[in-house]
C-alpha cells in the first residue's frame, strides 16, 4: 500500500537526483546542443545565492488509485489522497554565490560546512500543512513536526503517538506536536556522545583524498557523456523541454562501479552491490527537463516506466521544481530552546530504551516492533551486501524492527 508506493517514489526520486547531480558535476557536456543547454541550465542554478527544490507526485488521488490497480498494488482512497498531497521541499542560501561555497576544515581537522550556508527541509501534506521542518543557520538548528498528522499519512493510529511521547520533556513533546524548537548542533553531538555514540558525539565527517575525488568526477563525466542521450523537444507551456534518455541498468551498474572506491574511504557507506538492484529495469528510461530563460525550472519522471505492468493511460509523474532566487532561509520566531539534557533524554530513549525505544519502560514485550535482532537475523540482513553489520545494528538501536531493516535493505539488493 502506501509504504510500497512511497518506496517507488523514492527510487524514482533517487534516479532523477543521480542524473541531475551528475550533470551538474560534469560541467559542459559536448554531446549535443541540447546537452549544452542542460549543462548551462544546471550551472545557472549555482550562480545565485539561494536555491530551492520541491519534489511532488503530479497526480490526483484517482490517478494514483488507477496506477495501483494497473500494477496489481491496491492503494486505498485515503492513502492515494495522502500521497497526492505530499511534497518535500529543500532550500539553501548563503551570503555568496552557491558555486563558491566550499567545505572548510573544522577545529579537529575534519570537514565542516561553510558557516555562511543555511539550509531548510520541509515535508508538507494536504493544504501545505507542515508535517516536518528542519532548518539550520550556522550552528543553530530549528525543528518541528506534526507527528499525529504524519501517523495518519502512513496509515497509523495517531493516538499511539501520544503514548510514545508521553514521557518526553515538555519542550520535545511540543516539538512533535508542531511547536518550533531550537538547539545548538554542537550540543546535539555532545548528547550523542553521552548516549554512547562515541566520545565526541557523531563520527567525524571523512574527507576524500583529492585524487579519489578527481577520479570520481572524471568517471562520472565519462559515464554520463556515454550513457545519456539528449533530445530537444521544443517549447511546452513557454518552457524549453529537453528529454534525457539512459539505459537504466547499464547506468546503474556504471555508477556503482564508479562509487565503489569510496567504500574504502567512507566505512559507514557499507558495501555497495556489484550490480544494479534486480528491480532496476533493463531498458531505457527517460526524464524531461524544463528550462526557463536558460535555467533549469523542473524535472519530471513518469514512475510508470519502472512498472512493467503499467499500461498506456496509467502515468504517474514525479516532479522536481527548481528555483534559483528563493528567499533566504530564516530562523523561525518564538522557538523554544531545547537543552542538552532534553537531547540526552531523547537519544537515550532511542539508544538505550525508554519511551521511544523498545528495551526499557514503554516496550511492548518480546513482540515489540524494534526487538533486539538475533545473530541469525543480522547475518540474514547483511548477506546481500547492501548493509554492513554496524549499519544493521545501529538501525535496530534507533527503533527499526527486523522487517523495517529488511524492507530498507531490499531497496539496495
Amino acid at each position: 500500500m502506501i509504504r510500497r508506493s512511497a518506496r517507488t517514489t523514492l527510487v524514482a526520486a533517487a534516479c532523477s537526483a543521480v542524473l541531475a547531480t551528475g550533470l551538474a558535476a560534469c560541467g559542459t557536456v559536448q554531446q549535443l546542443s541540447a546537452a549544452d543547454k542542460v549543462s548551462t541550465a544546471f550551472d545557472k542554478l549555482g550562480r545565485g545565492k539561494s536555491f530551492s527544490a520541491k519534489l511532488s507526485v503530479e497526480a490526483t488521488a484517482d490517478q494514483i488509485e488507477a496506477f495501483g490497480a494497473a500494477t496489481g498494488e491496491k492503494i486505498d482512497k485515503e492513502s492515494a489522497a495522502a500521497l497526492s498531497a505530499v511534497s518535500l521541499s529543500v532550500a539553501v542560501s548563503a551570503d555568496k554565490p552557491l558555486k563558491d561555497v566550499k567545505p572548510s576544515k573544522g577545529a579537529d581537522g575534519t570537514a565542516a560546512a561553510d558557516a555562511s550556508l543555511s539550509t531548510s527541509v520541509a515535508l508538507t501534506g494536504k493544504g501545505d500543512a507542515s508535517l516536518f521542518e528542519l532548518r539550520q543557520i550556522g550552528n543553530r538548528a530549528y525543528a518541528r513536526a506534526d507527528l499525529p498528522s504524519f501517523a495518519r499519512l502512513v496509515g497509523e493510529d495517531p493516538s499511539a503517538v501520544k503514548e510514545l511521547t508521553k514521557d518526553l520533556p515538555a519542550t520535545l513533546k511540543g516539538a512533535l506536536e508542531g511547536t518550533w524548537v531550537s538547539f545548538d548542533t554542537k550540543e546535539l553531538k555532545g548528547a550523542g556522545g553521552a548516549s554512547g555514540t562515541g566520545a565526541n558525539g557523531a563520527s567525524p565527517t571523512p574527507t576524500l583524498d583529492p585524487k579519489l575525488s578527481d577520479g570520481l568526477a572524471a568517471s562520472l563525466k565519462d559515464i554520463l557523456s556515454h550513457d545519456l542521450s539528449f533530445e530537444d523537444k521544443g517549447k511546452q507551456d513557454g518552457k524549453e523541454r529537453i528529454t534525457v534518455t539512459a539505459p537504466a541498468r547499464k547506468l546503474a551498474d556504471d555508477l556503482l562501479k564508479a562509487f565503489e572506491p569510496l567504500t574504502k574511504e567512507i566505512p559507514d557507506l557499507g558495501k555497495l552491490p556489484k550490480t544494479a538492484p534486480k528491480d532496476v529495469p533493463d531498458r531505457n528510461l527517460a526524464l524531461d527537463l524544463f528550462l526557463d530563460g536558460g535555467a533549469l525550472s523542473a524535472v519530471t519522471f513518469d514512475l510508470a516506466q519502472l512498472a512493467e505492468k503499467a499500461g498506456p493511460g496509467t502515468p504517474l509523474p514525479l516532479r522536481i521544481a527548481f528555483g534559483k532566487d528563493a528567499p533566504a532561509v530564516q530562523a523561525p520566531a518564538g522557538a523554544a530552546t531545547v537543552t542538552s539534557e532534553d537531547l540526552g533524554s531523547l537519544l537515550g530513549g532511542f539508544l538505550g530504551g525508554g519511551p521511544l525505544g523498545t528495551d526499557g519502560p514503554g516496550a511492548d514485550g518480546p513482540d515489540a516492533a524494534a526487538a533486539p535482532l538475533t545473530d541469525a537475523q543480522v547475518k540474514e540482513l547483511t548477506a546481500g551486501g547492501a548493509m554492513s553489520e554496524e549499519q544493521v545494528r545501529l538501525y535496530n538501536k534507533l527503533g527499526m524492527s527486523y522487517q523495517d531493516i529488511k524492507d530498507l535493505a531490499s531497496m539496495g539488493s
